[in-house]
């Protein structure tokens, strides 16, 4: 099939435009993109549209479903020039030539459109601006590596401290003991995701939902952080309206903007939530605001940085969590606020029209675990502590355990040996776990498998590799890692088909 050339009209724009399938290869560009690019059109033309536009595939994925909701999208990119990189902003919408559906890109260089006279002070805010990204990148690299191996010491701390708890022989002052354990290794788990929340880093798994419903799941708690000289009033306004994010996230959104207008002293804390239009669209509006003592504006430009608080007991690193995870769900965020009269924080996400919000979760009564009698489970993890630990939780419930110290080992097993289950880290040296994943996939359609990281940048049904029965975050419980490992059993029995 061949593809359109570029119209004369597009070639005559002083802006840079490119046409792409929707499958993101390059269809078309005009002089102006040639120049930004810095590439011939020969080049461009037929080569991968979001790689050339410095877009990662996470977001050119949200991008695209944006411009399918509400017909167009915007972004900030830093693209790698020959004079070196260079801010751009990308307008995104829809097109169609020969009768196809098409994407139009827009790639709109600041510097270049601004006055004369404002051009060195505009190449200095660019080199600000990605001075500022190249140093989130690095946090990024930095938080996904000590999140990897901090996760992994904490599910020793945290699986055994809850599983220690179920013995019946226990005093209350050594359960009380562990149950303090329990809860200083989960606030530990807290800063380590709020980092990679900022960096923009984590796992995200996209569902969805009702936002006003989540507000409602969540009500007793965010009663419980404001404090009892204050009100809390909690008023969803939205209605039954459905958005994809990731519930979990987006729960940490909440509290944490919570949490933070109840550090402001004030005698109320309002949350409430209703629908605006814009960019042609339904959106979600969250607001949490309260009457305390304001922010000046000093502060309130620095309110998203990380580690940055004005109180010295506080780590600083809610509401740049906040922010992080807004960006990463498609949204935005902005706050409202002047010393003595409080303050209002705003987040936005987009409303998918014309769908059903899901049916609500049914709770099931809590029965006792069962037991994993004559179970043959694998468990691979190239961290030692975190193999003795799984290894111990499975054999407390009767299963054998055989371990395997890195995916090449765990390959071999599963070759040589027969199994009724695998667990599998994530990262490890050699094969990863979802290289391994591949091989159990191929050979033996029906084995279960569960996955387990303490740091992974990938979204459920991202990159076309094969899903694993169970995802398990590091660091976990006992209690977690049964429930997951009791639902996979359970649904490959009721569906023992591959």
């Amino acid at each position: 099939m061949s593809t359109p050339p570029a119209s004369v009209e597009i070639d005559r724009l002083p802006v840079g435009i490119l046409v792409l399938e929707l499958d993101g290869v390059v269809a078309a560009v005009n002089p102006a993109a040639c120049d930004l690019l810095g590439q011939p059109r020969e080049a461009l033309v037929g080569g991968p549209g979001p790689a050339l536009l410095q877009l990662g595939t996470e977001r050119w994925q949200a991008l695209a479903a944006a411009v399918a909701q509400t017909g167009k999208a915007d972004a900030h990119v830093q693209l790698a020039r020959p004079g070196g990189p260079a801010p751009v902003h990308l307008l995104v919408s829809r097109d169609s030539r020969g009768g196809r559906p098409m994407l139009q890109v827009v790639a709109i260089d600041p510097i270049a459109h601004k006055p004369a006279e404002d051009t060195e002070g505009a190449r200095a805010n660019a080199e600000d601006q990605a001075a500022a990204k190249q140093r989130l990148e690095s946090l990024g690299l930095v938080a996904g590596g000590i999140a990897h191996d901090f996760n992994n010491l904490l599910v020793g701390v945290l699986a055994e401290a809850s599983a220690a708890r179920e013995d019946v022989n226990l005093g209350e002052g050594t359960r009380e003991a562990l149950r303090r354990i329990e809860a200083a290794a989960g606030r530990m788990s807290q800063l380590t995701k709020q980092l990679l929340a900022y960096a923009g880093r984590g796992r995200l798994v996209m569902v969805r939902l009702d936002p006003d419903v989540l507000l409602g799941q969540i009500r007793d708690q965010l009663a419980r952080i404001v404090q009892r000289h204050a009100s809390f009033e909690l008023a969803p306004g939205a209605g039954t309206v459905v958005v994809e994010a990731d519930p979990n996230l987006l729960r940490q959104v909440v509290i944490n903007l919570v949490a933070n207008a109840n550090d402001a002293g004030g005698k109320q804390v309002q949350v409430a939530s209703r629908i605006l239009s814009r960019d042609n669209g339904p959106w979600w509006q969250l607001e949490v605001s309260d009457d305390g003592v304001g922010i000046d504006p000093g502060t309130l430009a620095r309110i998203f940085d990380p580690f940055f608080s004005t109180k010295h007991d506080r780590h600083g690193l809610g509401l740049s969590a906040v922010h992080g995870i807004v960006r990463r769900l498609g949204g935005d965020i902005e706050v409202d606020s002047k010393p003595g009269q409080g303050a209002r924080f705003r987040v936005r996400l987009p409303i998918v029209p014309g769908v059903e919000p899901p049916p609500p979760v049914r709770v099931e009564i809590t029965a006792p675990i069962p037991r994993l009698a004559g179970l043959r489970v694998l468990v691979a993890d190239d961290e030692p502590s975190v193999r003795a630990t799984v290894r111990r939780l499975l054999e407390r419930r009767g299963a054998t355990v055989v371990v395997a110290a890195d995916g090449l080992e765990a390959e071999a097993r599963l070759r040589d040996e027969r199994f009724e289950l695998v667990v599998l880290d994530v990262q490890m040296p050699g094969r990863s776990g979802y290289d391994v994943l591949a091989l159990a996939r191929a050979t033996l359609p029906a084995l279960p498998v569960v996955l387990m990281s303490g740091y992974t940048e990938r979204v459920r049904g991202e990159g076309g590799e094969e899903e694993p029965d169970a995802f398990v975050e590091k660091p976990f419980s006992a209690k977690v890692l049964d429930a997951a490992i009791d639902e996979v059993l359970r649904v490959r029995a009721a569906h023992p088909g591959p």
